[in-house]
């Protein structure tokens, strides 16, 4: 299975959608300067897996670098976002479980961002996140 999603104007290739395995796995391309605000899941947990670059991490304790080769989970409720601070792109796995919502929420990202022709504004990226589950701040 695989489905390349438009996630608030980067790639999210889908390796698994989290109903055979309970756990949703993409490869992530981070453009430099992408950036995804500190946030929450409710219902799922989540791993970020750095294979090409380095990523600047924002957590409940601040900023820390997490370069190549390297990752972090973060259970559900638990503070976390990242950016592209380099020039070059970031080659991130995102694997969330059980993944469902996760998928949904992407797809909703997606759908949205080609109705307006473009990118989502932040209102609009919050309550679409808000639907399942994930909050800002």
């Amino acid at each position: 299975m695989t489905e390349t999603l438009d996630v608030l104007g980067a790639p999210m290739i889908v390796k698994s959608d989290g109903r055979e395995m309970a756990a949703f796995v993409a490869d992530h391309p981070i453009p430099p300067g992408y950036f995804v605000p500190p946030h929450r899941h409710e219902a799922d947990d989540e791993m970020l897996l750095v294979v090409d670059g380095a990523l600047t991490l924002l957590s409940e304790t601040g900023e820390s670098l997490l370069p190549g080769g390297s990752s972090i989970t973060f259970r559900r409720g638990t503070l976390h976002g990242y950016r592209n601070d380099t020039k070059g792109e970031v080659r991130l796995i995102v694997v969330a479980a059980p993944g469902i919502q996760a998928l949904e929420m992407f797809r909703h990202f997606d759908r949205a961002a080609k109705r307006a022709g473009g990118s989502l504004a932040p209102p609009d990226i919050a309550a679409i996140a808000s639907e399942y589950g994930v909050t800002f701040g």
